[in-house]
């Protein structure tokens, strides 16, 4: 199932629903047509007593197709990308954009995982990835405070860190598999190893053979990379993917 970002709750899923009626209600010729569409997204409203004001006013960030992407989840992207950074939020029109884009190559990617049967990894598989970043923290307690310093939870950092593992594992089982080194490629890539080693150490540097592994791995994860980049074009290319400009300001 795609979550957006790091996930949409249900209370944005109702009054995204409720804004685009709002939306076909002004884009309606006719001013009764108008007043019926409105009618009909209050209605939507008093059934769904769980929406705050605040919720309603959430924008659609980017459509693709007919899935929607909040600007709540661009939102909570930056935010949950800043505290693993450790740096401050940035929260400017151009980050947004590129919190939306990534999140565009999420559900993309999750798409083709399903069409492909692919098996990503579950959200229990982020506890070691979890661990991990509470361990930088001195405390349970700090930990806490750091969550609530950038507006987050738990729940929105499990997920964001299960997004990742899910992007490398499908680039691993989709990509990975067709790549071929040649003994060309290991010989460009360890003379520009050893040239690099000499510029700070002295005498012999290691043998080709001696890193063979880690220089085919490198060029290999480098091939995927690029892979995965110009299959995402090519995947957008095929979808309508239309960014709202107001929520980028």
């Amino acid at each position: 199932m795609w979550e957006p970002g790091v996930g949409t709750s249900a209370q944005d899923a109702a009054a995204l629903r409720c804004a685009r009626l709002l939306e076909s209600a002004d884009a309606a010729r006719s001013s009764a047509c108008a007043t019926s569409s409105r009618v009909l997204a209050l209605l939507c409203l008093l059934a769904c007593p769980c929406v705050s004001a605040a919720e309603v006013l959430d924008r659609i960030a980017v459509t693709v197709d007919k899935q929607v992407i909040a600007e709540s989840d661009v939102i909570r992207y930056l935010r949950v990308a800043a505290f693993l950074d450790r740096k401050p939020v940035d929260l400017s029109g151009a980050a947004k954009r590129t919190a939306a884009a990534a999140l565009v190559d999420r559900y993309l990617m999750l798409e083709e995982s399903d069409d492909s049967h692919i098996t990503l990894p579950s959200v229990d598989a982020t506890a070691a990835l979890l661990q991990q970043v509470k361990a930088q923290y001195p405390s349970e307690a700090a930990y806490q405070a750091a969550l609530r310093e950038y507006h987050i939870g738990e729940q929105d950092l499990e997920k964001h860190l299960l997004a990742g593992m899910r992007a490398l594992r499908f680039t691993d089982l989709r990509f990975r598999p067709e790549i071929q080194i040649s003994d060309q490629e290991l010989n460009v890539a360890y003379n520009k190893y050893a040239a690099e080693w000499r510029a700070t150490h002295s005498g012999t540097p290691p043998s080709l053979e001696d890193n063979r592994a880690d220089l085919e791995k490198l060029l290999t994860d480098q091939r995927a990379s690029e892979a995965l980049d110009e299959w995402l074009v090519t995947a957008r290319q095929k979808r309508h993917v239309e960014y709202r400009e107001a929520a980028f300001q």
